[in-house]
């Protein structure tokens, strides 16, 4: 099974939003992997697909509900988003790389598609902006780059949820459970249990 890694920019204050208004040079271009299968949003790949270098090398699909512009090498996935990226997920090959597509990203922690999270952490502080919830993350490892650069990979955690119990239910104000046949089913009842 693949896994699908999400590769971001970050600002030493957290803020993941547009990195262009706050880095100097090309942020995306970082994030680029040698090769393998690239993952886009709609807005992400119409504003920098086309100042994006290393796309030739690598298998690009768009995932979006409007039409995007067609690029040579460029695939767009149509249909249910997180149904078509499931079943791509199953489908033997190399990691799938989310670039930069902080709506899509959001999207897919929310289906608990994601399994890593990248992090290119620059030391510059950018203000405002989308901040990332890094919450659910669990640093996997940290090197450094050039210029102070810190890459920083995570696993996502996702919280489990628990079946809800049919045996038990709250007692009230008194808390604690008890099992369903001694609650009282009437007010009448229920006084002279607890009196």
């Amino acid at each position: 099974m693949r896994n699908i890694v999400a590769r971001l920019c970050m600002s030493e204050d957290g803020i993941v939003e547009r990195p262009e208004l706050w880095l100097p040079r090309r942020a995306l271009d970082q994030l680029m992997p040698g090769s393998g299968t690239v993952l886009f949003g709609r807005r992400t790949f119409e504003r920098y697909a086309g100042s994006l270098g290393g796309l030739h090398n690598t298998r690009n699909l768009v995932v979006g509900s409007r039409p995007v512009v067609a690029r040579p090498g460029t695939e767009l996935l149509q249909g249910d988003t997180r149904r078509v990226l499931t079943a791509l997920k199953t489908v033997p090959g190399e990691d799938l790389h989310v670039i930069g597509s902080l709506t899509l990203i959001r999207s897919l922690l929310r289906w608990r598609l994601v399994d890593e999270m990248s992090l290119l952490i620059h030391p510059v502080a950018a203000g405002r902006g989308t901040l990332l919830d890094r919450r659910q993350l669990r640093l996997i490892s940290m090197c450094a780059r050039d210029g102070g650069v810190l890459e920083a990979n995570y696993r996502v955690r996702y919280a489990t949820i628990a079946a809800p119990s049919t045996a038990l239910m709250p007692t009230g104000r008194w808390g604690g459970t008890r099992s369903r046949d001694r609650v009282a089913s009437t007010p009448r009842a229920a006084a002279r249990t607890h009196a």
